[in-house]
């Protein structure tokens, strides 16, 4: 029987469908450990770029389709939103080719080529000028703790690997109908489950906690117009926080079109606020010192002494900083890049805790290294600050707090989001969530902070490393023998 054509577009574009569905945002979880089914089956034969590729351009399509909420700042977000996506389906593609996935390895080495293709891709798209730590597989899983615990041993990456070695069993059971595969793929997800059998037990005592939870339209934030009216109404937020007698106060990024620590009466009034609350106050803003702007966190002690200040190590490409803003320059495109962005912050240079509190800053969260670092530095509590009202209610909420749970896992680390737009929220280390609002407001809870550290928190990497080399190993050295067992 003859193959038609579009047969294999058609199954590579509902792989991408059925993957971006079980995404946070849409929260069809239990899709992921099928949804590459049809991606296997279009990868057979001749057409197999061209059908990853389409798999990606669809997935990434679907899953970052919160980019587009940025249309009413800049049109120009939709000719980056392609090259964007664009970018990442020929990255993910590319990643095959690494692997060797087209020579088709049968049987077991088929497995793990697709744990190694698919884990490898989303690590080493967090690296680079365009680095992302969104869309990656094992987000999927953020609500089902019992499942993710894996990731304070070996971190996120090999959860991606089992839920792709899952989908390659499914996938070889159906073709082959051959049980033994479709009992591998269910063990593949039991290994997940298997992981959450050694809990983790909390030390120290609890402490008290309030988190101000803001709904302030990015327009109106960035009018400096609005900084008393914002002013007062943040303020009056502290005030309701502070009523619940907490021992910490956090707010969210940069709440205030100005630099608070820089003048004298927004300083005042903040540091009041602790002051009278007998409660340490963190607060986001961006701030000013030698002639370089700082996208920062200072921590303001009841005791009226200096704040303690956290800068941003890692801000966000053409959000907060130009990527080779000088070769733009260079070619004559200035203009451009300035129409962008017309300045890029400065970064900070360690991922020191203040008192003791990882402050990781919005963009940073969705990344393992800052929190891991503020962990290893003597963070015994992780406190995020963000500021989402850039995207406007989309799924780009869910998949920020997706990346909170997995931080709080990998370090086994009590994590406090405090989101203006966004879901504010208090995550145990075992990625349960305690409360969260999209509201504003004010969320309470207690909070128990630890020195202990996760393997994954000392190890980092390494282990996930070792596997993707014993994997390459193992796929490399088919070509020598015969491959597999079909």
């Amino acid at each position: 029987m003859t193959e038609r054509p579009f047969c294999k577009p058609i199954l590579a574009a509902s792989s991408g469908i059925l993957a971006a569905l079980a995404m946070p945002g849409f929260g069809a979880w239990p899709l992921v450990f099928f949804a590459l089914v049809p991606l296997f089956y279009a990868l057979e034969g001749e057409r197999w770029f061209k059908s990853s590729l389409l798999f990606a351009a669809v997935f990434f399509g679907l899953d970052l389709r919160w980019l587009l909420t940025l249309y009413r700042f800049s049109p120009l977000i939709i000719p980056g939103f392609i090259i964007l996506v664009a970018y990442f389906s020929l990255f993910f593609t590319l990643t095959g080719l690494i692997v060797r996935f087209q020579n088709r390895p049968k049987g077991a080495l088929f497995i793990v080529a697709a744990a190694v293709w698919l884990s490898l891709s989303e690590y080493l798209r967090t690296f680079g000028p365009l680095e992302i730590g969104f869309s990656d597989l094992h987000q999927s899983l953020y609500r089902v703790p019992a499942l993710i615990q894996a990731a304070s041993y070996i971190g996120p990456w090999p959860i991606t690997g089992l839920i792709a070695a899952a989908n390659a069993s499914f996938y070889l059971a159906l073709k082959g109908r051959k049980t033994r595969y479709a009992l591998l793929g269910i063990g593949l997800i039991g290994i997940l489950a298997a992981f959450s059998l050694s809990p983790w037990t909390m030390e120290g005592p609890s402490t008290p906690v309030a988190i101000v939870s803001s709904t302030v339209d990015q327009e109106e934030k960035l009018d400096p117009a609005n900084l008393q009216r914002l002013t007062d109404r943040y303020l009056k937020l502290g005030e309701r926080a502070a009523s619940h007698e907490p021992e910490l106060i956090v707010f969210p990024e940069s709440i205030l079109p100005a630099y608070i620590l820089r003048e004298e009466d927004l300083h005042s009034r903040f540091s009041r606020l602790a002051e009278d609350s007998r409660a340490e106050v963190l607060v986001g803003t961006g701030d000013y010192r030698d002639g370089k702007i700082y996208n920062s966190v200072a921590l303001l002690p009841p005791g009226g002494t200096p704040p303690a200040i956290y800068d941003m190590v890692r801000p966000v490409p053409f959000g907060e900083y130009i990527p080779g803003r000088r070769i733009w320059e260079a070619i004559g495109l200035k203009r451009l890049a300035d129409s962008f962005l017309p300045y890029d912050l400065s970064r900070g240079n360690r991922y020191s805790p203040l008192s003791g509190i990882g402050t990781p800053i919005c963009f940073e969260s969705t990344f393992t290294s800052p929190s891991r670092c503020f962990a290893k530095n003597g963070a015994t509590l992780l406190v995020i600050v963000t500021n989402d009202a850039w995207f406007a209610g989309s799924s780009e909420l869910e998949a920020h707090f997706a990346g909170t749970v997995f931080r709080a896992v990998e370090n086994r680390r009590f994590i406090l989001q405090a989101a203006n737009g966004g879901i504010s929220g208090i995550i145990d280390p075992e990625g349960k969530v305690i409360g969260s609002t999209k509201k504003e407001g004010v969320l309470t809870g207690s909070v128990s902070r630890s020195s202990r550290l996760s393997l994954y928190t000392e190890w980092g990497d390494i282990p996930f490393l070792l596997l993707v080399g014993i994997g390459l190993a193992l796929l490399i050295l088919r070509k020598k023998g015969k491959a597999g067992d079909d």
